[in-house]
């Protein structure tokens, strides 16, 4: 500790400690000193260690002599594993130095962070004081508070422990089956309540469904035949349950950003339900951008703050969204329960009074939902898209196969190897979609037959120079039902 005397007594003491967190953003050389990346910064007149992190209790910006006894000040860095010199710089409300205190900090992981304190004097400047932050000689961030004779104004809301947020979450989830016409599991996921008669889902856990059945964990069952609004590029889509009795999450006050830490509660095939510290480590370039979190989760989990707010939940990236072949997707319970994945869409983009209601078969009729592939796809030993068709020795074979395309390529074909263990005559044709799933042409229906021990295969050839760039999607179809299905990227 450092006491000041003279016109510097009003900063009184300081003390300085250093934290690391459990959370790596990546790897780097050990022993590397590099320039850092600010995160964030906080202060408060309280703080603790809760397992990983250290936390302000008490969030805020205003501190009064006669009420607070210190202010607390944490900063948080990117940067490479290894030794740091940092350095933090107080600043009186004249903005003259009042006392510089340096660190050295062994940084374990990527992720680090620093917190100095300021022990507060009744003889304190009032106004408006600053930290600078300096890691490696470079300007690392700097952080304002004031200083008042006042009672300082309420705290913001407390931090929660990692078992609060738990507990919250648990209570605003539950979990949506996803059933055929014939009454049989196609796929389930959690759905997280937005009020009291509404949840929100991933998309994929109700695309195809003729009904949606709600399963709580105090242990109702709703089942409902219409959605309520839903976007399937952003993957979500409102489920109306009026009555569920789940608690609904209040909205974080503001969006994250990459850098920024979150909870995820995450759900298994078995209902199994776990909380997951998650990192914001990329974003997506469109408008209305999802962020991209560090680890994959059941989508449909909601995602939270470290106050337990709702912040977005997760979205499955579907296969429209890049090129290659479409996995498997029957239209009985598939290999696949649960989907996954790792973007989040912002609880600012889900409505926040949900009004509109559309029939799920008026959804399937209107082409909206995917039609999944038909048992049939086991007529379908392989399927590929390439540049050509050309016979090698006695059988014809795809030549440069890939899945993108120049405009200037001219045309691509798609190449399907049939099943010779099954007999078997149907037609068969080959349909193309864009990226909003319209039917912009079909080919005419040719015969498939086969038989026990003989090489059988089809191919189709595309025109593609007059397409806009884009995603496209691929479909063929044996008598009217998709067994096989790809995704082609069209460039200029």
């Amino acid at each position: 500790m450092v006491s000041l005397g003279g016109a510097a007594r009003a900063s009184a003491l300081l003390a300085a400690s250093g934290l690391f967190t459990a959370t790596a953003i990546g790897a780097g050389p050990a022993g590397a000193a590099a320039g850092v990346r600010f995160v964030r910064s906080t202060s408060g007149s309280r703080g603790a260690q809760q397992g990983n992190r250290y936390i302000i209790e008490d969030p805020r910006s205003v501190f009064a002599v006669a009420t607070d006894r210190q202010v607390i000040v944490f900063f948080e860095w990117e940067g490479e594993i290894g030794l740091h010199h940092c350095e933090g710089r107080w600043k009186d409300p004249s903005g003259r130095v009042v006392l510089t205190a340096p660190i050295e900090y062994q940084a374990a992981t990527r992720r680090f962070g620093i917190y100095w304190t300021l022990a507060l004097a009744e003889t304190a400047a009032k106004g408006l004081w600053a930290l600078e932050a300096s890691v490696d000689g470079a300007p690392a961030g700097t952080h304002t508070f004031e200083v008042t004779t006042s009672s300082a104004p309420a705290p913001g809301r407390r931090i929660l422990s990692q078992a609060e947020i738990y507990q919250r979450a648990l209570a605003s989830v539950a979990t949506v089956e996803r059933l055929g016409r014939a009454g049989q599991l196609l796929g389930q996921g959690p759905a997280v309540a937005l009020d009291s008669e509404h949840l929100v889902a991933a998309f994929p856990t109700i695309e195809g469904a003729s009904t949606l059945r709600v399963r709580t964990a105090a242990g109702r069952q709703l089942d409902s035949q219409e959605i309520g609004e839903w976007h399937r590029r952003e993957g979500w889509a409102v489920v109306p349950i009026a009555g569920h009795g789940l608690a609904a999450l209040s909205r974080g006050p503001g969006p994250l950003a990459v850098g920024d830490r979150c909870f995820v509660l995450d759900s298994a095939e078995e209902g199994d339900r776990v909380i997951i510290e998650a990192g914001i480590v990329g974003q997506e370039a469109s408008p209305g951008a999802r962020l991209r979190l560090s680890s994959g989760f059941a989508a449909g989990s909601p995602v939270l703050d470290d106050r337990g707010d709702l912040v977005g939940i997760v979205t499955a990236p579907g296969a429209e969204e890049g090129p290659g072949p479409a996995g498997t997707m029957y239209t009985f319970a598939g290999p696949l329960r649960v989907p996954r994945g790792s973007l989040m869409v912002l609880a600012d983009r889900l409505p926040v009074a949900p009004t509109t209601r559309t029939g799920l078969t008026e959804l399937a009729a209107r082409g909206e939902f995917l039609t999944p592939l038909s048992p049939d796809q086991r007529l379908v030993i392989s399927g590929v898209v390439a540049a050509r068709v050309e016979r090698v020795g006695t059988v014809m074979m795809p030549q440069d196969q890939r899945y993108v395309f120049a405009r200037r390529d001219g045309e691509m074909s798609v190449f399907i190897q049939w099943n010779s263990q099954v007999k078997r005559d149907a037609m068969s044709r080959v349909e193309l979609y864009d990226a909003d799933r319209r039917s912009i042409g079909k080919g005419a229906p040719a015969k498939v037959k086969l038989r026990p021990g003989e090489f059988a295969f089809s191919t189709w050839t595309l025109g593609i120079a007059r397409l806009p760039a884009g995603l496209y999607r691929v479909d063929i179809l044996v008598d009217e039902a998709p067994v096989w299905r790809g995704y082609v990227r069209i460039t200029d």
